[in-house]
């Protein structure tokens, strides 16, 4: 649950109004509990443990699968195929546990760093800032001004 965000690549909101971002939000639960039973059905079906079962593949395969049934179309003649390619993805997610590491908790650490700066000031304040670029020659004219 702790990288939930990053996983579902909810770290920035596209929406604006707050009713649209409230909605967003609802879409990305609705998507993280469907997942999640997904997950508890392969780890019930496969007899293997919950927790060792890995959201981000259970993700990664549950888009594939999307995909593949997307191509298959609604008609009751591919709801076999439909069928087997349910219970192929519950055995590749049974399938693909992720190790057993007792006591082993990974520290939250932001990786990204913007090549912008961050706006800590008014606007107004912040557009009337140098670029680097126009600080950079200014400080480079003043060393000249200085050694000669």
């Amino acid at each position: 649950m702790d990288d939930l965000k990053t996983t579902l690549q909810m770290e920035n909101l596209r929406c604006r109004s707050p009713q649209m971002v409230q909605k967003e939000l609802l879409v990305f639960f609705i998507v993280h509990n469907l997942l999640r039973w997904v997950m508890a059905e392969a780890a019930h079906n496969g007899k293997v443990a919950l927790e060792r079962i890995s959201f981000k593949g259970s993700l990664d395969a549950f888009r594939q699968w999307t995909q593949a049934l997307a191509q298959l179309g609604k008609s009751k003649r591919h709801a076999k195929r439909r069928a087997q390619l349910w219970a192929g993805l519950l055995q590749v997610l049974a399938a693909d546990l992720i190790p057993e590491r007792p006591g082993r908790r990974e520290p939250r650490a932001v990786k990204k760093r913007s090549k912008y700066p961050h706006l800590d000031c008014p606007r107004s304040k912040f557009r009337e800032r140098l670029s680097r670029n126009k600080r950079r020659s200014r400080s480079l004219a003043r060393k000249r001004i200085n050694v000669n």
